[in-house]
């Protein structure tokens, strides 16, 4: 056993360790401070400047009320015959002034511009109105503008009323009198500032404009900036200003920053310490290196039972997706297959309606097993190239009209430009080359809500190889700078969070991207954020000789199969039934492995549909039994079950083919016509 280090070790580490988090925290204290007084000292020069903006707004809209007395008085009023467009070209320049009215000596508003609007001040005697008069004529008569508090006119409204003096020849003219809204000009030196509230009081403490939501119950006071405005410099009344800042972006960004390096420099003071220890103790420790050996040998014995821990887990692992695979794609076989049943009767609009929402859920989550399968085979590197002769620009097609109903059903336009040099044929993975386009085009038709999708296809031989480049464009959401480079990463979404608005699991362009790079080839996005997005794909394949594209090509008739199902789920029986029936393809069904060996005893099926999952007799020994009986019947395990453990005990047995649940129709008769040809070739080999 090893004796452990003095204590005296640790003391000494927790000291050092605390002497270092103690100045990192008085580090930290210390930048806080200088930033919140920054932060203050930020928003006392924001909040005096805006005070000044404010007060000057309204001084200058006072000043043009002066400027229009003077000319009043310096003609001697004769300057009153251009009353009206003076004071149209002054509310042309201040837009809060709303109105101009000259009030003569005896209170009576003898001028009103405009008048449509104001007609019910028109000669108006402001006598009667007690807040008004009193001090309209002690100002005047003390040559001082008067200004009142925010009042409600007679003709409609509210506003502030500016009144000047006009003193003709030493005598009491009357006043040029504006009714002022400052809104719209408080608005424009308001909307340059962000995450703010402005709010202005008067003197009788009537609030008479705000702007900003911000509630400032939610910030410190060193975000809070109140000051007086004075509107009139004659007059000693005066306006609260009060001005509330959020949080600003700088602020936050260096809090963040100070607080990391807070969490940095203790979590290196903890590491310290630690150090500490480990050198003393190491120190400690130099001559009782027997004791470590024994030590280790022990850790050794210990990492490899968790070795053997971890590879028993990866095998419940793979269990459990099997199982989850079969047990998910079982109804899923059904919904769909039952689908496509009733899609082919007379249904009502409604009906139809509900079929396809129903077909398209199914397909979804199915979409979502089947990346999480793809995932797992690629992360276990057991995924399979299979090499099959097939014309790419066919195969495109192909995949192009599966889906050109559903681009025409979002009203998208769809424009293709298929460009081939002589139909050439290739040898490679058709599935996954189908696989590919299928993932590119239809993340496309997803995130596409209106434009068009472009697809375009061209094609060169180099040496033995045809490359293929293929461009799928949309005119979709498009992909946000700070996403374009991790689009291929696992998990990887354009939308987070619970505000999404399509369907996904993130893994369907990281599989495209492992797809393309298992073909050989190169994937590249171009990509701007709501104009849309363009993937590129080049794929170097094998030239097929004229000899293989050509036994390819040829289609056979497959009524003359006589086929047997095997798989004790009844509703799996009767939908892949339906699905042959409609191809006038005969076809028995049993329900178990041993009701299969008895009816392959007495007729001689050409094809022979297994299921995996059975009780008493599961599909990998069915169809070795079977083939014992009928060794010229050919075996199509389909199952539910696609992991690649059950694929390759599947071929183990005896299977020619392993297709997967739910059905894909296309899939299952192109396994059926290459099945029958090599049947044929048999049958000729052995006639000859």
């Amino acid at each position: 056993m090893i004796r452990t280090a003095p204590k005296r070790t640790y003391w000494i580490a927790i000291c050092v360790s605390t002497f270092l988090s103690l100045c990192c925290i008085f580090f930290y204290l210390q930048a806080k401070k200088k930033l919140d007084q920054e932060i203050s000292s930020h928003i006392q020069t924001v909040g005096n400047v805006t005070v000044q903006d404010f007060e000057r707004t309204v001084h200058d809209n006072i000043i043009s009320l002066e400027n229009l007395k003077d000319r009043i008085e310096e003609s001697n009023s004769e300057f009153m015959e251009y009353f009206e467009s003076d004071a149209t070209r002054i509310m042309d320049q201040h837009p809060a002034i709303q109105f101009i009215e000259w009030i003569d000596h005896d209170g009576i508003i003898r001028e009103v511009h405009p008048l449509s609007e104001n007609r019910a001040a028109y000669l108006l005697d402001i006598k009667p109105i007690e807040y008004r008069y009193d001090d309209w004529m002690t100002n005047s008569l003390n040559r001082k503008s008067n200004m009142t508090s925010w009042v409600h006119l007679t003709q409609k409204g509210n506003a502030f009323l500016v009144d000047v003096p006009i003193f003709i020849e030493d005598e009491f003219y009357g006043t040029v009198t504006a009714g002022m809204d400052f809104e719209s000009q408080f608005n424009e030196l308001s909307k340059n500032f962000k995450n703010f509230t402005i709010q202005l009081i008067d003197e009788e403490g009537e609030p008479f404009y705000s702007s900003g939501t911000i509630d400032k119950e939610s910030f410190a006071e060193r975000s809070e900036f109140t000051s007086s405005l004075q509107p009139n410099p004659e007059s000693n009344k005066t306006w609260s200003f009060q001005l509330v800042f959020g949080d600003s972006a700088l602020y936050t960004e260096r809090d963040i920053i100070q607080k990391t390096a807070l969490s940095y420099g203790i979590l290196i003071s903890i590491i310290v310490g630690f150090l500490i220890v480990y050198f003393l103790r190491w120190r400690h420790r130099t001559n009782q290196q027997l004791e470590i050996n024994a030590t280790l040998t022990q850790l050794n014995k210990e990492l490899e039972e968790q070795k053997l821990a971890a590879q028993e887990a990866s095998l419940y692992k793979s269990d459990f997706i099997s199982n989850m695979s079969h047990e998910i794609r079982t109804p899923l076989n059904a919904i769909l297959g039952f689908v496509d049943i009733l899609g082919s009767k007379n249904l009502l609009r409604n009906e139809r309606l509900y079929l396809k929402l129903m077909k398209n859920s199914a397909q979804n989550l199915l979409g979502l097993v089947n990346d999480i399968l793809d995932i797992n085979k690629i992360e276990s590197g057991e995924v399979e190239i299979y090499n099959q002769v097939f014309s790419p620009s066919e195969n495109l097609k192909n995949v192009i009209a599966t889906y050109e109903t559903q681009i025409a059903e979002n009203k998208l336009h769809l424009n293709t430009s298929i460009q081939t040099l002589s139909n050439s044929s290739v040898r490679s993975d058709s599935s996954k080359f189908d696989q590919i386009f299928t993932n590119i085009l239809t993340n496309a038709i997803k995130f596409t809500p209106k434009g068009s999708i472009s697809v375009a296809y061209t094609e060169k031989v180099v040496d033995d190889t045809l490359v293929i480049d293929v461009e799928i464009s949309d005119t979709g959401v498009g992909i946000p700078e700070n996403k374009i480079n991790e689009i291929f990463n696992r998990f990887v979404q354009v939308e987070n969070g619970t505000r999404k608005s399509h369907v996904g699991g993130g893994l369907g362009l990281a599989i495209t991207n492992e797809l393309v790079q298992l073909l050989g080839g190169t994937i590249k996005v171009r990509s701007k954020n709501h104009v849309g997005s363009t993937f590129s794909i080049r794929l170097p394949l094998s030239i097929a000789s004229e000899t293989e594209a050509k036994i390819t090509s040829e289609i056979r008739d497959l009524s003359d199969l006589n086929c047997l199902i095997v798989d004790d789920n009844r509703i799996n029986r009767m939908i892949l039934f339906n699905i042959l029936q409609q191809a006038g393809i005969h076809a028995d069904s049993v329900g178990s492995g041993n009701e299969a060996l008895s009816k392959s005893k007495y007729i001689n099926y050409d094809v022979v549909f297994m299921d995996i999952h059975m009780p008493d007799m599961d599909g990998f020994e069915t169809t070795e039994k079977l083939l014992q009986i009928s060794p010229l019947s050919k075996v199509i395990g389909l199952s539910a079950d696609v992991t690649v453990e059950s694929i390759r005990k599947g071929k183990l047995s005896g299977m020619n083919e392993y297709l997967t649940k739910p059905i894909d129709k296309e899939m299952l008769f192109q396994t059926l016509n290459k099945l029958n040809k090599t049947k044929e070739a048999y049958q000729n080999i052995y006639a000859s």
